[in-house]
């Protein structure tokens, strides 16, 4: 014969724990994506940028600080590097940026040539004023047998809107996260970014 015993627990007296509710949980928010440490920035009032390594593009790199994130920097600072920008790459990795130093200030229209991944650009006049922000987007690749005139045709434009001199772009959705507005500001050390400027 098997006796089954049964053993129950009392009736708690406490009333149940409830999950928190949405009002009273916090969000967790994830700390910025930094891509070089504190004391790799080039800051705003610099003499001279201070060159962290080069890109496989062959591109300096420096560290700025951008609202509450440092970023590692690629700069183009000849008229061939910025003609190709980001075009051919398949990523843009979180921390990093490239900018655009042109050495005069003009309307700039930008397109997404051979560009496979959508990005944020903020055109900046050369007292480091936003003058347009957008997120452009990756374009249809060009296809078999189109001519190279059809397919930048059919690029779109992203404009400065007013001149700028630079042009910084990053992983799409920075612009946002960042809080930057136009008419903000973005601190550049000018003077050794327009001793780099080609033309």
């Amino acid at each position: 014969m098997i006796a089954l015993l049964v053993v129950t627990a009392p009736a708690s007296t406490d009333p149940p724990e409830s999950a928190p509710s949405p009002c009273e949980s916090q969000a967790v928010t994830p700390p910025p994506p930094h891509g070089v440490g504190e004391d790799e920035i080039t800051p705003s009032d610099a003499a001279a940028i201070r060159e962290l390594r080069r890109s496989p593009a062959g591109l300096r790199i420096i560290g700025l600080e951008v609202g509450d994130t440092r970023y590692a920097v690629e700069l183009a600072t000849t008229e061939a590097s910025r003609a190709r920008g980001m075009g051919g790459r398949r990523t843009f990795p979180p921390g990093t940026a490239m900018l655009f130093v042109n050495p005069n200030d003009i309307v700039r229209r930008y397109w997404m040539l051979e560009c496979s991944v959508d990005i944020d650009v903020a055109f900046i006049d050369r007292f480091g004023r936003i003058t347009a922000m957008h997120r452009m987007k990756a374009a249809a690749p060009r296809k078999p047998g189109e001519s190279l005139d059809r397919y930048t045709a059919r690029l779109h434009r992203y404009s400065s809107r007013r001149p700028a001199r630079y042009a910084l772009e990053l992983p799409a959705g920075e612009l946002s996260r960042l809080g930057l507005k136009v008419g903000g500001t973005i601190p550049l050390p000018h003077q050794p970014l327009q001793a780099l400027a080609r033309r």
